[in-house]
């Protein structure tokens, strides 16, 4: 008998490299979380942890996903402002990525004060950006990214 992790499906848009955006479940640990935000954490450490593939469920059918092929996951957002309050700064900004998609929202960074440039976020270890919209948390494959254009904090 496989000894397997209690997990639990949370409900993503998917947008893989060459493909249409398209829903799909993304298994996370079973835990404790006190909201929202800790969701979003966690879905975004199954996609920065060191393994290669991450099981998904599209359609009913749980297949092994490459994390290279992802062009970008989108998670349904709850409370943007209790997750807003959690960083120091906001840089609102419009991402290109190869594909032609453009999506405008905020990246949200607690960077060290040296390094409060959207660049130094963009040029960080991690695989992975967070975009916030009203709608959505994007996590976007930085692969798949063309350019980031600032915006002025007021959308027009």
């Amino acid at each position: 008998m496989e000894l397997r992790l209690p997990t639990i499906a949370v409900p993503v848009r998917l947008a893989l490299v060459g493909h249409a955006e398209n829903g799909a479940e993304l298994f996370v640990a079973d835990v404790s979380r006190e909201g929202y935000p800790q969701l979003v954490d966690d879905v975004v450490q199954v996609l920065e942890d060191s393994s290669g593939f991450l099981p998904i469920r599209v359609g009913g059918t749980v297949r092994l996903l490459g994390k290279h092929a992802i062009a970008w996951v989108a998670i349904l957002s709850e409370e943007p402002s209790e997750v807003t309050m959690l960083y120091d700064r906001q840089h609102r900004v419009e991402i290109e990525l190869i594909a032609g998609t453009r999506l405008t929202g905020s990246i949200l960074s607690s960077m060290p004060a040296a390094r409060p440039r959207v660049i130094d976020h963009l040029n960080s270890a991690v695989h992975f950006v967070r975009l916030w919209t009203p709608e959505s948390h994007f996590v976007i494959n930085k692969t798949q990214i063309v350019g980031v254009t600032e915006l002025s904090e007021t959308p027009s």
